[in-house]
């Protein structure tokens, strides 16, 4: 990108120095073609002119074949920056199908680290009850009740853990 900033400058520059020179040709003619010619008659000084006519045709020719080549050149490169545009927005298209591809991993993974969290909660559930069950079952003539109520709790609970692995295991 600098490189090509420099490359303007260093362009710029020429141009200025050409269109200086070119002005101080064109002057220095005009005020030359002034001296000689302000003591000439009329008719000399049209002779002088007409021997230019061609001159000026051949100008006028090549400026109108230099406006055929920048209709061309400008032409041209409409078509490269069409062909430009095309790629981007392809390359947009590309992109966004990655984003929406990453989009839905990322979705992937926030279910699965939510079934994740379940299950280490169940399963915390189950060891806690699994550790009643011990001391219950150590006191079990007094709270056969409440021994069957911790198991039957306990036993959802890891109906719950195995159903949801189930689930993860036909998606």
């Amino acid at each position: 990108m600098a490189k090509q900033k420099d490359e303007l400058k260093i362009n710029s520059k020429n141009l200025i120095l050409i269109s200086l020179i070119a002005l101080l040709v064109v002057c220095s003619l005009w005020i030359l073609n002034y001296f000689l010619l302000k003591d000439q008659s009329n008719e000399n000084k049209q002779a002088f002119g007409n021997m230019f006519g061609p001159i000026s045709a051949l100008f006028s020719g090549l400026a109108f074949a230099g406006v055929i080549i920048t209709i061309l050149l400008q032409n041209k490169e409409l078509a490269l920056q069409r062909l430009e545009l095309k790629d981007t927005r392809e390359e947009l298209k590309r992109s966004a199908d990655a984003q929406e591809k990453s989009e839905r991993a990322l979705l992937r993974q926030a279910e699965n680290l939510k079934i994740s969290a379940k299950l280490t909660a169940l399963n915390t559930l189950v060891t806690h009850y699994t550790e009643r069950l011990k001391v219950i079952n150590l006191n079990l003539g007094f709270e056969r009740k409440k021994f069957e109520e911790v198991e039957r709790r306990r036993d959802s609970y890891v109906k719950r853990i195995e159903d949801i692995l189930d689930s993860k295991e036909n998606n």
